[in-house]
């Protein structure tokens, strides 16, 4: 293939190489006629301009020195001599040439112009301002170039050719033509004729040589371009060969590397199983007939108590047992994520035998010895989803085995009649009264007061979300926050209360608090939508945030970035529910807050509940050292309210303090 190729390329470039020497030929060929002229061309264009001046030097002597003439002196003048020395000129140069100085109406009978030569007088009479014509012509056997150059009279052609009362003695008593010419008038030409038989030769000679010289030069390039060719080609075949040695090499490891990836893409990498994914995959087939899930109880305690080594070590372990109870031929295990395994069978199985099976299988794993570090001995108890709904294998055998947990039984046969699909329907149903809510204005904020421990008056409002049905009915976020940060209407409700609450602020007569979760922080179109808002209030100053610091606040550069800009504002930010989480004073020490609200955790029972002051006193004193206020949450009781006032908190909060209720409610009151 390789030489085919080579042999191919040359031949293409020899056929080029071929064509272009013709075409040179060709064109070479062409232009002997053109060469041809232009030699003669200029060699008559010497011969004129040598006649012009050798007329002119001798008409400037006569005048210029007054040498009268006669018979024996104007014999030197051009118009005798320029014949003469054509003759001689002729017979010396070994190509012919002929000059002649004629006109249509000469004294000397000699210098009468032939039929050419009148053509061409005519011609510049026709065309003033032409300086020449050539043309080839035949005389006989012999190619004759031929070149006319006008002769136009002169302030020294006036002298003779002029008045004739005016001209020499000896011109007006011998001659009795030529009179009568005015300054700028043709008196005749310069006609000259150069035999061509010679110049042909010779410049078919040139081209001759010259179309030999570029059939060399190829011949000598193709020479030259075929070596370097050959030994391109053959590197190219060496790194060719070495390229696909390795190509094949490279493809062979990516082929293991794709099938091993393939393998672990549907392969569990601790036990070796097929996963969840070839599990799907499989079903896809539609050869399964039933389906069974195996999920470990309490396997979390396991891990914490025996280590996460132990609990890797049982889930193999129960793969090994699980496997001997699965004959490949009618059944297939799956490892699925955590602690659960999943048994396709593959063979019609009735209800009642599917039920057995389920039922040996506990039996098996409850009363079987799981042995880790050679002496330690675990039993498991296994809760088990089977369905044989072979529509939605999957699906009904996980709403079974919840079904089983949830019950806290052995197991659970899918039957249409299990109402799992309630907590569905459910969650559909909040899902439909939050669009509701969103696309009908019903998301409301009632106003829980934030009260001055020092002055007790009401420094603050916290504005608490809570949605309307279409029967009246208020509902709290406990209900339907959950299924809101789920679904795609969260930020949709969080704008509708940043629109409630900016409105508010604008009759309120102090500040007000906006809960922002994390989720609002990572959505850059709803913070872009609460900046715009505040960049539109007169009164951002009295604009409160909080921030739970349970709630992903350990991405600290994302919630600093959002509170700086917030801040920047003029805004003030509170950390809420603050003690319910963990690092606090890191959190505390990272953000720039305002306000710590102590979770209700630490203020419900601090009245007697020892610990409960101790912890609080030291946030108090802590943020007190930051300069930072303090509030406390769920205020439930004069005692409890009398306990927080003691151990020195800012503001307090709760439902001894007042309880949440709508703006209307409180200001029309």
């Amino acid at each position: 293939m390789k030489s085919n190729r080579f042999a191919v390329l040359f031949s293409v470039i020899v056929l080029l190489a071929l064509c272009y020497n013709l075409y040179f030929a060709y064109d070479q060929h062409k232009r002997i006629e053109k060469l041809q002229i232009f030699v003669a061309e200029h060699q008559a264009r010497i011969l004129d301009a040598f006649i012009v001046a050798f007329r002119r030097t001798y008409q400037e002597v006569f005048l210029r020195n007054h040498i009268p003439l006669d018979a024996q002196n104007i014999r030197l003048l051009p118009v005798v001599t320029t014949r003469e020395i054509s003759s001689r000129f002729e017979k010396v140069l070994a190509n012919k040439a002929k000059i002649r100085v004629v006109s249509d109406r000469p004294r000397n009978p000699k210098n009468l112009a032939n039929a050419i030569e009148m053509e061409s007088i005519r011609y510049f009479r026709e065309h003033p301002g032409a300086k020449e014509l050539y043309r080839l012509i035949q005389n006989g056997d012999d190619e004759e170039f031929y070149f006319a150059a006008p002769l136009h009279i002169t302030e020294q052609c006036l002298k003779c050719h002029g008045e004739r009362k005016s001209a020499p003695l000896y011109i007006r008593t011998h001659y009795d033509k030529a009179y009568g010419y005015r300054l700028g008038d043709l008196r005749g030409i310069i006609g000259i004729y150069l035999s061509q038989g010679a110049l042909k030769k010779s410049v078919r000679e040139i081209v001759y040589f010259n179309i030999f010289k570029m059939a060399v030069i190829t011949l000598i390039f193709l020479a030259v371009f075929y070596f370097l060719l050959k030994k391109i080609y053959r590197r190219e075949q060496e790194y060719t060969r070495r390229l696909e040695e390795e190509v094949d090499k490279k493809t062979r490891a990516l082929q293991i590397q794709s099938r091993r990836l393939d393998y672990r893409l549907h392969h569990d990498m601790l036990t070796d199983l097929p996963n969840r994914t070839a599990l799907i995959e499989d079903l896809a087939k539609k050869d399964a007939r039933a389906l069974i899930l195996v999920n470990i109880d309490d396997f979390n305690e396991i891990n914490d108590f025996y280590g996460h080594e132990a609990g890797d070590l049982l889930i193999r372990r129960l793969g090994e047992l699980l496997a001997s109870k699965c004959p490949l031929s009618t059944c297939r295990l799956y490892r699925m994520p955590s602690d659960e395994f999943a048994l396709m069978i593959r063979r019609e199985l009735g209800r009642d035998d599917l039920e057995r099976f389920v039922k040996e299988l506990i039996r098996l794993i409850n009363g079987h010895d799981f042995v880790i570090d050679h002496s330690t001995v675990v039993h498991l108890r296994i809760a088990v989803g089977a369905s044989d709904e072979t529509d939605a294998l999957l699906v009904t055998a996980d709403m079974a085995m919840k079904k089983a947990k949830a019950d806290r039984r052995d197991y659970v046969i899918y039957d249409p009649a299990i109402d799992l699909s309630q907590h569905y329907r459910k969650n559909l149903e909040w899902a439909e009264m939050l669009k509701s809510a969103i696309e009908n204005d019903r998301v409301v904020p009632y106003l829980q007061p934030i009260v001055s421990v020092r002055t007790g008056e009401v420094k603050i409002y916290e504005a608490l979300m809570r949605i309307v049905d279409e029967e009246g009915t208020v509902h709290a976020p406990v209900h339907f926050l959950d299924i809101a940060k789920r679904t795609k209407y969260y930020p949709e409700l969080t704008k509708r209360m940043a629109d409630r609450i900016f409105t508010m602020l604008e009759t309120l007569p102090c500040d007000i608090s906006m809960n922002i979760s994390y989720l609002d922080i990572m959505n850059k179109e709803t913070m872009r939508y609460i900046l715009s808002k505040i960049g539109a209030c007169a009164n951002k100053e009295r604009i409160h945030f909080e921030i739970l610091e349970s709630e992903g606040i350990e991405r600290y550069d994302d919630v600093f970035e959002c509170l700086h800009k917030l801040k920047a504002q003029g805004c003030h930010i509170s950390l809420d529910d603050f003690g319910s989480g963990y690092s606090n004073f890191d959190h505390l020490l990272k953000l720039d807050v305002d306000m710590l609200k102590i979770d209700g955790s630490l203020i419900k029972n601090i009245a007697n509940d020892i610990g409960s002051q101790i912890i609080v006193e030291t946030i108090v004193e802590f943020a007190k050292k930051l300069s930072i206020d303090t509030c406390a949450e769920f205020v439930c009781s004069e005692e409890v309210y009398e306990t927080v006032k003691e151990l020195g908190v800012t503001y307090v909060q709760g439902y001894y303090i007042g309880t949440p209720r709508p703006f209307e409610e409180i200001f029309d009151a």
